[in-house]
């Protein structure tokens, strides 16, 4: 019975939606007919500028970069996870040349905590690590770049007789000289 009652309903509302659309479809002829709306469009004009050679040539090369890459890629994670596992005396002797230089900066200041966690992360999480992306590792310092120009420049102490000016200055400059990069775990 509820079937039967169902379907009729959905029969009304499918002749009342074609009813509605042939209704549109008049009224809007005439504007389509005039204003050339509706029909397809052209299809745009195109010549190539690569041979099929030459464009297999590229895909060749770009398809052995990406390679060479991920290849790079997984050593350098390899070696993170093996340096971050090892002991101290262990890490002392691995060989970091697989890892870019702003990532091996910040691994070579980590304490034993951060280390732990990072070989405790999925090789994901540690390829983000390396990019310098939000990886998710808790207690973990992401990777920043080096900036030359910013560590070349000495950080001035205090003069003995400042102004109350001159001592905010110094403390808010103190402040944002302090490396942020490794911090150490808290116990509640």
């Amino acid at each position: 019975m509820f079937k039967a009652l169902a379907a009729a309903i959905a029969r009304l509302f499918k002749i009342g939606v074609s009813g509605l659309r042939w209704c549109e479809n008049l009224v809007l002829s005439p504007f389509k007919a005039i204003f050339g709306g509706g029909g397809a469009m052209p299809n745009p004009e195109f010549t190539p500028t690569m041979t099929s050679t030459e464009l297999l040539e590229e895909y060749d090369a770009n398809r052995k970069a990406q390679a060479t890459s991920q290849h790079s890629n997984r050593d350098s994670v390899e070696c993170v996870v093996k340096y971050a596992g090892a002991s101290p005396a262990a890490r002392a002797t691995t060989d970091l040349s697989a890892v870019p230089a702003d990532a091996r900066i910040t691994l070579l200041t980590m304490d034993d905590l951060e280390l732990k966690a990072l070989a405790n992360a999925g090789p994901a999480k540690v390829r983000k690590w390396l990019e310098g992306r939000n990886h998710g590792i808790f207690g973990v310092p992401t990777v920043t770049p080096v900036d030359t120009a910013k560590s070349a420049t000495p950080v001035m102490p205090p003069r003995a007789v400042m102004t109350p000016q001159e001592q905010m200055i110094w403390r808010i400059q103190s402040q944002l000289g302090k490396p942020d990069h490794s911090k150490e775990f808290r116990l509640a």
